[in-house]
């Protein structure tokens, strides 16, 4: 890339990163990723990656303080809520679903597993998503399986929105889209709201996995910047996965445990170090010889470990803190079942999965092979998983109502 065409190519890669960052789908690193291929052909890889870099960094700070000031519900939380109570009456509902309408439309039965038989179908697709963001609200397809007419289906999606406090324009014309006026906004935590870190000695570290990471956002091997690792991946960490940096032919194997990252050096002279897991860029600093940058960052409310498969791949032993875990548990598809597996800081462990009599959750004895539980609403879930990951503390048998004991032996 030239330095004439930098100033228009930077246009463009802001508009299309600031887009990404009001979806609120990927983290920083895929954004980039994203970035580079929305380019492609239009200007030179490693010139668009490094703006992109810098640009993502500012769109998802500002993006970060901007929903301080934002009502507790949203629109767009109301849409979700909507589609839930959709998928629970038996209306397959999906957000932001495939690329465009006729992928949607060829694509939406599948969604429907293991032989449950909904009566009818709504999403709203990417590009419905993309112009959401925009401003110009979002348009849901609908349609019936089996028992229930295009008609009905339309009707009852209407309805859903509706008693969320989403206005609707729809007229009840089968072959015309819902039409949902709102503003746009969803909220980023967890692994979604980690901003590259801005790093003035920053440096190169060769990253080496010793173990499988799994997920969609996993890491490459490789070389890449420290402060980029550190900040975008190391903090999920999955406790079966050490990773090796090595730096100028030196290195350091990170483990996680628990909250906690903790470096061995090869270096007989470099104690163990061991810091909070959003401080990884202090074990590379001792591997340099440096002192710590600045202050230790506060750990973010609650945490505990998650297994799980999901609307955005799988997690496998990650750690999460208590509002990456409940936009999770939202996130969740029913009629899929999705599932996750949540372990707190003494070892207690809740399981929540969409099962075809709803949403199913449990406390799992692993030692004695027992799970009591029942199925609850998304509030209930909510409730228990708040109180595994804040207070370290089971809260299934909390719930009342008539508990389910299931042996697995």
């Amino acid at each position: 890339m030239t330095h004439d065409d930098t100033a228009p190519a930077l246009g463009e890669i802001r508009a299309f990163v600031r887009q990404q960052v009001a979806l609120a789908e990927l983290p920083a690193a895929a954004i980039v990723t994203e970035t580079v291929e929305y380019l492609h052909g239009e200007a030179e890889e490693d010139r668009v990656a490094e703006l992109a870099w810098a640009v993502v960094a500012e769109e998802l700070a500002a993006h970060l303080a901007d929903q301080e000031t934002w009502p507790e519900v949203t629109d767009s939380d109301r849409l979700t809520t909507a589609f839930r109570a959709l998928d629970a009456a038996g209306i397959v509902a999906r957000e932001s679903f495939t690329c465009c309408q006729n992928c949607g439309a060829e694509e939406i039965g599948g969604e429907a597993r293991r032989g449950l038989k909904p009566r009818g179908y709504t999403f709203y697709h990417r590009q419905d998503a993309e112009r959401g963001v925009d401003g110009s609200g979002v348009w849901l397809a609908y349609g019936s399986f089996e028992g229930a007419s295009a008609a009905e289906i339309g009707g009852e999606v209407a309805a859903a929105l509706r008693s969320t406090g989403l206005t609707v324009n729809w007229d009840g014309e089968v072959g015309r889209r819902i039409h949902v006026p709102l503003r746009w906004r969803r909220r980023r935590a967890g692994r979604l709201a980690a901003v590259p870190a801005a790093v003035a000695d920053d440096a190169d570290v060769d990253v080496e996995l010793l173990g499988t990471w799994t997920g969609v956002h996993a890491p490459v091997e490789g070389p890449g910047r420290a402060s980029r690792f550190t900040a975008l991946h190391l903090p999920w960490l999955p406790a079966t996965v050490p990773v090796r940096l090595r730096w100028e032919g030196r290195a350091v194997e990170v483990r996680r445990s628990g909250d906690a990252l903790v470096g061995t050096y090869d270096d007989p002279d470099v104690p163990e170090l061991t810091v909070g897991r959003h401080d990884g860029l202090t074990l590379v600093r001792a591997l340099r010889g440096l002192p710590p940058a600045g202050e230790p960052v506060p750990a973010p409310a609650g945490y505990v470990e998650v297994t799980g498969d999901h609307t955005r791949g799988s997690d496998r032993d990650v750690p999460m803190e208590l509002a990456e875990l409940l936009a999770r548990v939202r996130a969740l598809r029913p009629s899929s079942y999705d599932f996750l597996t949540c372990v707190g800081r003494s070892g207690g462990c809740v399981q929540t999965a969409w099962q075809p009599g709803g949403l199913w959750v449990e406390h799992l004895d692993t030692g004695a092979a027992v799970s009591v539980g029942r199925y609850a609403t998304l509030a209930e879930v909510e409730r228990v998983l708040t109180a595994l990951s804040v207070e370290d503390r089971v809260a299934v048998r909390e719930l009342g109502g008539e508990l389910t004991t299931l042996h697995h032996r």
